[in-house]
């Protein structure tokens, strides 16, 4: 099934929307911050005053609070809302929301909820195969990843570098920007070299960016937080394991396949993933 949303905010890109959707991931965050995340994340220019208008002004409807000048979401606020959302609710617990097929996907938003995260990359990569299989003539020809760790190539380097052949014989570009630094990322790095895709290691230790993955393929923008123990395994496992041809493979599927609720949303939103695919372009450099 799928689950269609959009913030409550009004229009997705205005920047009362963003600084909520980053306080719901980290917090507490300054007005500073919250400025740098935008322009990062989004590539959105924005100005700090502009930041601080939107921030105070959802303070004042009771959206954030407010201590030693960081900012959170208010708690009551959320439970406030909670009626409007117990449907939804029990739609998303009860009802283990899963995909039938590409055909689920429908609306700007779709959101899917599986058990592992290898299930979860398994439908990502059926998603990057359809859009490759579909993509004409005009279409926007650039693919974008930033992720922690780069492991789903690691359990099928065949495929992948099968894959990443056919997408250049289309003319397609592809990037990717790794914010782990282990001898592992490294190694990663010079097979996606190998076969023609441009790697830049930006380390980074903002457990947003540990837990975050995100792709743009063409209008769609994939992206998926991982569980807290699930980052923390596959850190382990990334500085433990120094090279490609050493590393357990056995303990990395155990990893990849751990029960886990972990959600995928698919956006429909061409102008959103070549905001996204900026940000991370602005990394390659």
């Amino acid at each position: 099934m799928t689950v269609a949303f959009t913030l409550p905010l009004g229009k997705t890109k205005n920047v009362k929307n963003l600084v909520f959707s980053i306080l719901t991931k980290e917090y507490p965050l300054k007005i500073i911050e919250l400025t740098n995340y935008i322009r990062k994340r989004y590539g959105k220019s924005v100005t700090f005053q502009a930041v601080r208008k939107a921030t105070l002004q959802l303070v004042e409807d009771g959206v954030l609070t407010r201590i030693n000048n960081e900012f959170s979401i208010n708690k009551q606020w959320v439970l406030d809302g909670k009626k409007k959302l117990d449907l939804l609710y029990e739609d998303l617990v009860n009802k283990k929301i899963k995909p039938n097929s590409l055909d689920s996907i429908n609306g700007e938003v779709s959101v899917f909820t599986f058990n592992t995260i290898n299930e979860m990359m398994k439908f990502w990569q059926d998603l990057v195969n359809n859009w490759f299989k579909e993509i004409k003539k005009g279409d926007s020809k650039v693919n974008c990843y930033q992720a922690a760790h780069a492991w789903e190539g690691l359990l099928h380097l065949d495929k992948e570098r099968e894959l990443m052949g056919q997408l250049k014989k289309k003319g397609i570009k592809s990037y990717i920007v790794s914010t782990g630094k282990s001898p592992l990322d490294k190694n990663i790095k010079k097979f996606y070299k190998n076969i023609g895709v441009k790697m830049q290691i930006n380390n980074s230790s903002a457990s947003f960016d540990r837990s975050f993955y995100i792709g743009t393929y063409g209008d769609l923008v994939i992206q998926s937080k991982y569980p807290e123990k699930i980052v923390d395994a596959l850190d382990k496992f990334f500085k433990k394991n120094k090279t490609i041809e050493e590393m357990d493979l056995k303990v990395l599927s155990e990893i990849v396949n751990t029960k886990a609720k972990v959600k995928l949303t698919v956006i429909k939103n061409l102008e959103m993933a070549k905001q996204i695919n900026k940000s991370i372009l602005v990394q390659m450099e």
